[in-house]
């Protein structure tokens, strides 16, 4: 197996096991698969749906960084430590920011379209 062949199959794995363990991870996945799918639904422009696969492009790994830090944190701290305790708030903070951006951005590409469709 070549040395690409082995990181991304490594890869993969990686995604496998954050989705078969993270439930956050597999209702943003649903929501990125649904938006994709209405994107070609409804008549958006090429740079609309550039926007929409980019934000999931961003939600979906950082999903999967915020879990990282997460068990990091449980492997190098496993007792409570206020410390660990703000680190693991801070990730998922960062994952709430760019999930409440991501609804705002589909609701801005999205919302137009669906009313243009329902008005006609």
């Amino acid at each position: 197996m070549t040395k690409f062949a082995k990181s991304f199959r490594h890869a993969t794995d990686g995604i496998r096991s954050a989705f078969s363990t993270e439930r956050n991870l597999r209702i943003e996945f649903m929501l990125g698969a649904m938006s994709i799918i209405l994107s070609f639904l409804l008549p958006l422009s090429i740079t609309e749906r550039a926007v929409v696969f980019l934000t999931i492009g961003v939600i979906l790994p950082l999903e999967i960084v915020n879990t990282c830090f997460e068990r990091l944190m449980d492997v190098l701290s496993p007792q409570y430590h206020e410390s660990v305790r703000v680190i693991k708030d801070l990730t998922a903070g960062a994952v709430l920011i760019a999930s409440i951006a991501a609804t705002f951005v589909g609701l801005v590409i999205f919302v137009p379209h669906i009313i243009a469709v329902f008005s006609k």
